[in-house]
């Protein structure tokens, strides 16, 4: 009996592991005016599941994240910025 290719039993394994794997929940922003505004900035750069999975911050503490993500690269209009952060500090507040 011929042994199938290398490759062929990888991609079937890889196949298998796929379908078997459940996929991962989706993270959603909270619902509010300029969600998919903030989902589009947020996850061009990383999942949402690390802005919700913050458990909130103060209006002062997003603005310093916001600072962060800029030093790190994010092109964000001084008009955008200020809707990101009133949604975040609104909707993902600091609850202790």
């Amino acid at each position: 009996m011929k042994t199938p290719p290398l490759s062929l039993v990888i991609i079937i394994s890889a196949a298998f592991t796929a379908l078997g794997t459940p996929a991962a929940a989706q993270v959603v922003l909270p619902n509010g005016p300029n969600r998919d505004l903030v989902a589009r900035i947020c996850s061009a750069c990383h999942d949402l599941g690390m802005v919700v999975g913050t458990g909130g911050r103060s209006r002062a503490g997003w603005n310093g994240t916001i600072d962060d993500m800029v030093q790190n690269g994010l092109s964000i209009s001084p008009e955008e910025r200020a809707t990101v952060l009133d949604y975040l500090s609104t909707y993902l507040p600091f609850r202790q």
